[in-house]
């Protein structure tokens, strides 16, 4: 009885606790690429993911000269996949959007 009020108390806490990490997280997102302007070189575009402290995940340094490519960072706390998806051509940026599935 006691371990079933113990996982009840762990899942009320989950419930107040993930909405707020959720709306922190998105907005952080959000508020990064805003940051993100068409033109900027790729060495900003890697020291503005330094500065927010988020993962940028498909872009490569090495390769970024050579054609198009498309990076991403990631909310680690959605379930519906929201993320800011950056695209660029050589080594300046494109576009960057906000994408939700």
């Amino acid at each position: 009885m006691k371990l079933l009020v113990n996982l009840i108390q762990i899942l009320i806490i989950g419930v107040i606790v993930y909405p707020i990490y959720y709306v922190w997280e998105t907005q952080h997102i959000d508020n990064f690429c805003r940051e993100i302007t068409p033109g900027m070189s790729d060495k900003r575009l890697i020291k503005l993911v330094k500065e927010y402290h988020v993962a940028l995940d498909g872009l490569d340094e090495s390769g970024a000269e050579k054609g198009k490519w498309l990076a991403q960072v990631k909310a680690k706390s959605s379930f519906s996949n929201y993320r800011c998806e950056i695209g660029g051509i050589a080594n300046k940026v494109a576009h960057a959007s906000i994408m939700e599935e």
